[in-house]
């Protein structure tokens, strides 16, 4: 391979071969910061938490005392509402019509109905009673959404001295959940016990003028870098003031807690504009809505939390507590100790339990990302000339070349203008399709033409000369089918060097950008090293008019459960690419997951160990023992393993170190599944024997030479 490179693209090798130093020192430099980034905070959901004291008749001060011990290190808050308010019994209201009603029945009394008797009643206003310091709490909320008049005390003779009342235009239903702040005395008991706050609120329905600020003002008092963590659907300004809440935000120094969402219908509104505005104070949240803990367990959950923190750079882990536990079981202690699980297996991963942080930003000098685009680009062009030649005709060198240089002045303009990210998806689209199709044509047998010019074998006309065919044994059949799974891996692995290089971003860590066509670079390399097979077996210039008779014959059936079979896989494989997809197939999958997830560092990818590894062994195998009509569909099957490796790659929110854990353990798994069916290629032999070489080629030709002519038929 490297010989036919030096002679025919020696300037595009040595760009391609710099492009891959500049994406080993990006990649070093992205390693450090990710390294460095291992403090994780585990957060509870303090309504639930404190639902699960109040049921089980604990304190939950003291049970915050406890979470501290087993590794919380912080309690998520919700903003007060009316109706929070009224449920912790600190308040009292009552919408005018409704105060009215009460006063007919002649038992009401108090300051509500001294207001009532002096005709001062809005049928369509709610009333609020209770101490000052809420009630103002409660004022200052609603002048957020609504103009100071509309939210004003009531006192004096009025009242006959008996307190303040808070009057609010609007009826109570309308009015009961609408966020009105932190109350002081949560932060505190919280705080009391070494837990730091977060702050959950959700979207205002109105903002008043001046409302924004007065809302970040009273944050401000509790002295602390919040990181918001939005209720509901939408994150808050959504959508017209997003741009007055990320300055809000900046200004104070308050993070954004962004929820990760598998789905577009479960992802907040907003939240991917309100990362770019606060960007880089974004931080990746996890959690488990109450209905996912309803079908799980806590050593599930446990699971989840865990992998979530170790492969997808998540730092705020979000925990509700199983409110529901089995009778006789101590619903307090279960819940303790899942939670200290968590904290356990991470702290036994190399994680610090403290308050997270938003990750640094990462991007490399604008050098060495022209650098990585040369890399890129050079890799392109080579597999555009190889391709071309082996379906086509040669490539003008001039075409390839002015291709480089086109692309080498983009790459400049881009830096020039800081406006990257969209290329950076092509360039890594460009290398995840031209480095796996380029060694898999160069070592996949079959191929390529082992004639393709003079200068790689012998002169036109001139006979084959090899020494006589050995058939391997079994044993040797097996070490050329894994050698040669770890042999085009490694070279694969070059192009997931250059896709994670050019991918290292701070917005691709943090997920805000993705790897751009996982589905046609998955689609690709495996139609295309079908088509190189093809055209390896047919004469010059013969490769597209036998493509059109083929396509004119009757489907024989043995072709068409194959076709189906193959159709099959392809769709489960594309089905499964992305974090949503096709779901599990059976439990047995399911098991297996959790199974390989909790023994290894970092569970290998379905597609690669199952499918396209095995079967890139079996392919090598049937080319070592003649069986040349199988290596097509398997070498096309095995392809699977190669684009799923260099998609892997494409993971930016996964460290690094996670993700070449992974690629080898795919690697290893897949070359013991690859063995059994060598395994089984070698027993069945007694039922199909060797295969005879094919049509104008002398039986003592190598197995390689055969397989590559095996299906050229007489002229």
């Amino acid at each position: 391979m490297l010989p036919h490179l030096w002679r025919h693209y020696r300037f595009l090798t040595i760009c391609a071969a710099v492009g891959l130093v500049a994406a080993l020192l990006i990649l070093a430099h992205r390693f450090a910061v990710e390294r460095a980034y291992h403090t994780v905070e585990i957060t509870i959901d303090g309504d639930d938490w404190a639902t699960l004291a109040r049921r089980n008749g604990m304190d939950r001060e003291a049970l915050y005392a406890e979470l501290y011990r087993r590794g919380v290190r912080s309690v998520t808050i919700y903003a007060a509402s009316l109706r929070r308010l009224a449920d912790n019994g600190l308040v009292t209201y009552m919408a005018g019509a409704d105060v009215l009603g009460a006063l007919r029945t002649g038992s009401f009394s108090g300051p509500l109905a001294d207001l009532a008797n002096a005709g001062r009643i809005n049928l369509n206003h709610t009333y609020v009673l209770g101490p000052p310091p809420v009630l103002r709490l409660a004022q200052g909320g609603f002048a957020i959404q609504m103009e100071p008049l509309h939210a004003r005390f009531l006192s004096g003779t009025l009242l006959g001295g008996r307190g303040p009342v808070l009057e609010i235009a609007g009826r109570g239903r309308d009015l009961e959940d609408e966020s009105l702040g932190l109350l002081p005395q949560e932060a505190e008991a919280a705080r009391a016990h070494h837990l730091a706050v977060e702050f959950r609120v959700r979207n205002f329905r109105d903002v008043a003028p001046g409302g924004l600020d007065a809302f970040f003002t009273g944050l401000k008092q509790f002295n602390q870098a919040f990181t918001l963590i939005f209720d509901r659907d939408q994150v808050l300004g959504y959508d017209a003031l997003l741009p007055d809440v990320a300055q809000g935000m900046k200004q104070n120094g308050f993070a954004f807690g962004r929820i990760e969402a598998f789905t577009a219908r479960r992802q907040q509104k907003g939240e991917v504009t309100l990362a770019q505005l606060v960007a880089p104070n974004v931080i990746r949240v996890f959690s488990m809505a109450p209905e996912e803990l309803v079908g799980s367990t806590p050593e599930d959950a446990r699971d989840k939390f865990v992998l979530a923190a170790r492969e997808r750079n998540i730092r705020i882990l979000y925990v509700r507590p199983f409110l529901s536990t089995s009778a006789g079981v101590n619903a307090i202690e279960t819940n303790l100790d899942y939670v200290a699980s968590i904290a356990d297996d991470l702290v036994r991963a190399g994680y610090k339990m403290g308050k997270a942080a938003p990750l640094p930003v990462s991007s490399a000098p604008g050098w060495l990302f022209l650098l990585a685009a040369l890399g890129a680009l050079s890799v392109t062009a080579i597999t555009a000339g190889e391709v071309g030649a082996a379906l086509a005709g040669p490539v003008p060198a001039r075409l390839l070349y002015a291709g480089v240089g086109a692309g080498l002045l983009l790459t400049g303009a881009v830096i020039a203008v800081h406006h990257t990210t969209l290329w950076r998806q092509i360039l890594a689209f460009l290398a995840a399709l031209s480095v796996p199709t380029l060694s898999m044509l160069w070592l996949i047998p079959g191929a390529r033409r082992l004639e393709v010019d003079p200068a790689d074998g012998p002169a036109p006309g001139e006979p084959v000369r090899s020494a006589p065919e050995i058939r391997p044994s079994g044993l040797r059949t097996l070490v050329r089918g894994v050698r040669g799974l770890w042999t085009v891996s490694a070279v694969t692995a070059l192009g997931g060097i250059l896709v994670a290089a050019l991918l290292s971003e701070w917005q691709f860590m943090m997920e805000m950008r993705a790897f751009l066509g996982v589905k046609l670079a998955h689609i690709i390399p495996v139609v295309l090293i079908g088509l190189l097979i093809a055209a390896a077996s047919a004469p010059r210039r013969e490769l597209w008019p036998r493509l059109r008779a083929w396509l004119r014959q009757p489907l024989l059936l043995e072709y068409g459960i194959a076709i189906i079979v193959i159709g099959v896989v392809v769709v489960f494989a594309l089905g499964r690419t992305g974090n949503s997809g096709l779901p599990l197939l059976s439990s047995v999958e399911l098991k297996s997951r959790v199974l390989l997830q909790r023994v290894l560092i970092a569970r290998p990818r379905t597609k690669e160990y199952l499918i396209g590894d095995p079967l890139m062994v079996l392919a090598f195998a049937l080319a070592a023992v003649g069986a040349r009509r199988w290596v097509l569909p398997a070498a096309m099957l095995g392809a699977i393993g190669q684009v799923g490796l260099v998609n892997s790659f494409s993971h930016i929110h996964t460290p690094l170190v996670y993700v070449v854990a992974r690629t080898v353990y795919a690697l290893v798994i897949g070359s013991v599944l690859g063995a059994i069916l060598v395994g089984g290629l070698w027993w069945s032999r007694r039922w199909w024997g060797p295969s005879r070489p094919g049509p104008g080629v002398p039986a003592h030709a190598p197995a390689a030479v055969q397989a590559g002519r095996a299906a050229v038929p007489r002229a």
